[in-house]
């Protein structure tokens, strides 16, 4: 496996508490049996819901959870974000059923241990977490080279997105007073335009349903989870845009005049 950060553990004499979190309980079932093979991993609880860890995780700490990246309650960074907000936080290794490049690499970034396919044969299950005890990431050698790759894209975006704003700003220092007045900022100029690359894949797939006006139900609808966790996300579109409400977002979107490179 390729050590590209310590995943934040090293190897000890002490098992690993782990939770096995996946909706489909057939899944489950064969993840245990894969745990139980492999030497310093304690299977100690399942669930079907990301809430079901937070629970749980208040009776007995969980050093490792395996996790499905779609579940009913929370989705990708969004778990990511809420476990590693438990005292210690747990390691977390998503589950996909395929590789989705945005939530591969927002999933990293956001501190978890690994990202695998859940139709990796059982060899490189046991290879990937192996690595983790060794204090490397949950990731077979093709995926490490993704995130390499998906993280220098990443960088020259936003350089070249620094890079206008940079110009941005000497342009608007050299007019005048009178062209520089208040009554005529737009959005555009009270909003950051590095400010939609600060939006996480899901974020900015919720922003693009604000754009089209849908309400927080029907966003929802549209993405299998509660009212409550679109509420989350629009809370942290309007933080991450400084915006101070969703028609200064929406509008902020139509000055930007086009979808950055995700």
């Amino acid at each position: 496996m390729l050590p590209l950060v310590s995943a934040g553990k090293s190897a000890t004499n002490k098992p690993w508490r782990v939770m096995i979190v996946d909706d489909h309980e057939i899944f489950r079932h064969g993840l245990r049996n894969i745990l139980i093979g492999i030497a310093g991993f304690d299977v100690v609880a399942e669930a079907s819901r990301c809430s079901d860890v937070l629970k749980h995780a208040t009776k007995m700490p969980i050093d490792l959870v395996l996790m499905d990246s779609s579940l009913p309650d929370a989705v990708g960074i969004e778990s990511i974000q809420r476990l590693r907000e438990l005292t210690p936080p747990p390691q977390v290794v998503l589950l996909s059923t395929a590789i989705d490049d945005g939530v591969l690499l927002d999933a990293i970034l956001a501190g978890a241990s690994g990202y695998l396919t859940k139709d990796l044969p059982k060899k490189d299950v046991v290879n990937a977490l192996q690595s983790l005890q060794r204090g490397e990431l949950a990731l077979l050698p093709p995926v490490a080279a993704n995130v390499i790759r998906l993280l220098m894209k990443r960088c020259m975006n936003l350089e070249k997105t620094l890079a206008t704003e940079r110009q941005s700003t000497k342009e608007k220092v050299s007019l005048s007073p009178s062209k520089r007045s208040s009554k005529t900022e737009s959005p555009s100029t009270l909003l950051s335009p590095l400010a939609l690359h600060r939006l996480t894949s899901r974020e900015y797939k919720v922003f693009q349903l604000l754009c089209q006006g849908l309400s927080n139900k029907e966003i929802a609808a549209r993405f299998s989870i509660s009212p409550y966790t679109v509420g989350k996300h629009v809370r942290q579109i309007l933080r991450k845009l400084g915006a101070v409400n969703r028609t200064q977002a929406v509008s902020y979107a139509s000055f930007e005049g086009g979808k950055p490179d995700r």
